[in-house]
C-alpha cells in the first residue's frame, strides 16, 4: 500500500483515445456495449468530453497514425478487414466541437512532424490553443510507418536517427515563431488610429537550417499558451534525449512498475542534463481499467470482453507496432524458438507481464487484446486505485494515461465508480478547477519556463529574430 504522503499526490488522468474504431483493444468494437464506430460523428466526441470533464480528467490524449498497419501478411487486409486503427481520422479535426462545450479538459494533438511544415503547423496550433483558450497540447511523432512515408512523399522512410534531427529543427523554427515572432502587446487594437497590430513589434525569424529556410514571421497572434503543452513518446537512446530537451510530458508504456522505473529515471535525467528541473517533466503511463463494484463482477466483465478477442487484429496492431510478421507462425509455437533479435527483446519485456508463462503467439496476441504493450488492472475501485498507488510510489509516474475496452463504457464506469475513490484518496480535486490553460494545469504556469530550450527564443532573449 502507498504510504501516506503518496496518497495526497495529484495525480494526471488523460483519457487516452484515438479518431478510430479499434485502438489498442483488438476485437471489442464487435461488443455489443461498444460505440466506436460512431467515431465519425461530432456528438460522440462532445458527449465524451463532457463525461471526461465531469470526471476531473486533465486531458484526452488524441493518437495517430498516417499508414496502414501492413506488416501481418505482407498487406493491409487485416487492418481493415479488424479495423485495426483503419479507417482512421485526423485528431484534431473534433478538438474545436469539444473545446466549446467543456471549460476545463485539455486537448492532446498527436501531429508527425515529420509531414508537416512548421510554419504551416505553427498556424495550425496558434489557433487550435486561440479556439481552446489555451487547452491544446501537442503529442511530437515523427512516425514510424514504411506505408506513411510511401504515401507522403518520400522514396523511404527516414532513418530513425534523422528523423530526431529533423525533429529538433522542426521545434526550433516553431519556437522562433510561437515564442519570438509577435511581441506581448504586438496587437493594440486602436480602432481610432485605425492600428491593430503594431508593425514594429512583430519580428521575421529568418531561419535557414540544414532542412528548413523559414524567413517570415508568424501568421498568427500570440495564444495563451504560445507554445502549445508539449507531449512526446519516445523512450530510444535520441527519443530521450528529445524528451530531455523539448517535453514537459512523456507518455510511456510498461507491463510493471518495476519494469517501467528505470526508464522513468533516464527520462528525468536526461531533463537534469539539459539544465531543466527533472521534476518538470510529467511522465505518463498508459493503464487499462476494468471495473466493476467488486473484484468478482470486474472479472466477469474481463470474462466477457475475453470473448471478443481478434487474434488478427492484435497481430496485425503487433506488426506495426515491432515489424514483425507474425503470420506464419503456429498458433502454439513458443515465441524463445523464433530466431529474431526483435522477438527476444519482446520476450525480456513481457518477462514484466508473467515470468512463468511460456509466451506463444497465442497467448500473446490474447494478451494484447486489453490495452495493447500496456498494462491493465481489473478490480473494484478501490483495487482500482490501490494499483494506481504502486504505480506512482514504484514507478515514479506523475498520473495516468487511461486506455479504453469499450467506448464509452470504459470511461463511464471509471468516472462513475473510480474517480469517487480517486477524491476520497486526494488524488483528484473534490471540486472542479477553475478554468486555467493546459500548462497552468500541469506545471501552474501558462508560459514555457525560462530553463526549457524554447524560452531561449523569446523577443529578448539570446534566438536570433529581426523585423
Amino acid at each position: 500500500m502507498a504510504n501516506e504522503q503518496n496518497t495526497k499526490k495529484r495525480m494526471i488522468l488523460n483519457a487516452f483515445d484515438m479518431n478510430c474504431v479499434v485502438h489498442q483493444n483488438p476485437g471489442m468494437w464487435a461488443h455489443p456495449d461498444d460505440q466506436s464506430h460512431r467515431y465519425k460523428d461530432v456528438d460522440y466526441w462532445t458527449d465524451l468530453a463532457k463525461l471526461l470533464e465531469r470526471g476531473g480528467f486533465d486531458c484526452l490524449f488524441i493518437a495517430d497514425v498516417l499508414g496502414f498497419y501492413d506488416v501481418y501478411g505482407g498487406s493491409r487486409d487485416t487492418a481493415l478487414r479488424t479495423a485495426a486503427q483503419a479507417p482512421v481520422g485526423d485528431p484534431a479535426i473534433p478538438v474545436a466541437a469539444m473545446a466549446a462545450v467543456t471549460e476545463r479538459l485539455g486537448f492532446g494533438v498527436t501531429k508527425s512532424l515529420t509531414y508537416e511544415l512548421p510554419y504551416s503547423f505553427a498556424k495550425t496550433m496558434t489557433t487550435l490553443d486561440h479556439i481552446t483558450k489555451g487547452r491544446v497540447a501537442w503529442n511530437i511523432v515523427t512516425s514510424y510507418q514504411a506505408s506513411a512515408a510511401e504515401n507522403l512523399g518520400l522514396v523511404k522512410q527516414i532513418p530513425h536517427d534523422e528523423r530526431y534531427a529533423v525533429a529538433d529543427e522542426f521545434m526550433e523554427v516553431c519556437y522562433k515563431l510561437w515564442e519570438g515572432s509577435w511581441e506581448d502587446d504586438a496587437v493594440v487594437r486602436d480602432k481610432k488610429n485605425r492600428i491593430f497590430t503594431d508593425p514594429s513589434k512583430v519580428h521575421s525569424i529568418n531561419h535557414e537550417g540544414k532542412y528548413y529556410k523559414v524567413p517570415g514571421a508568424h501568421l498568427g497572434e500570440p495564444s495563451p499558451q504560445r507554445t502549445p503543452f508539449l507531449f512526446q513518446a519516445g523512450t530510444s537512446k535520441k527519443g530521450m534525449e528529445f524528451a530531455g530537451k523539448h517535453a514537459e510530458a512523456v507518455f510511456v508504456i510498461g507491463t510493471s512498475p518495476e519494469e517501467l522505473r528505470p526508464t522513468v529515471d533516464k527520462l528525468r535525467q536526461q531533463a537534469a542534463a539539459a539544465g531543466r528541473d527533472p521534476r518538470s517533466v510529467k511522465i505518463i503511463v498508459m493503464l487499462t481499467p476494468i471495473t466493476a463494484p467488486t473484484d468478482e463482477e470486474a472479472q466477469a466483465k474481463l470474462e466477457d470482453f475475453n470473448q471478443y478477442v481478434d487474434m488478427d487484429a492484435a497481430l496485425t496492431l503487433f506488426g506495426g507496432w515491432t515489424g514483425i510478421d507474425m503470420s506464419s507462425a503456429a498458433a502454439d509455437q513458443p515465441l524463445e524458438s523464433m530466431e529474431s533479435d526483435a522477438i527476444r527483446a519482446m520476450i525480456e519485456m513481457l518477462t514484466g507481464v508473467d515470468s512463468e508463462i511460456v509466451w506463444t503467439k497465442e497467448r500473446l496476441a490474447k494478451w494484447l487484446c486489453i490495452g495493447g504493450f500496456s498494462a491493465s488492472v481489473v478490480g473494484s475501485p478501490k483495487t482500482i486505485v490501490d494499483e494506481m498507488e504502486r504505480w506512482m510510489e514504484i514507478a515514479d509516474v506523475d498520473g495516468f494515461n487511461l486506455g479504453r475496452v469499450i467506448a464509452p463504457g470504459t470511461m463511464k464506469d471509471f468516472v462513475d465508480l473510480v474517480v469517487p475513490e480517486l477524491r476520497k484518496r486526494g488524488h483528484v480535486p473534490q471540486e472542479p478547477l477553475a478554468p486555467m490553460t493546459m500548462r497552468e494545469r500541469l506545471t501552474g504556469d501558462s508560459r514555457l519556463p525560462s530553463e526549457h530550450a524554447g524560452a531561449s527564443y523569446r523577443v529578448g532573449a539570446e534566438a536570433s529574430v529581426s523585423r
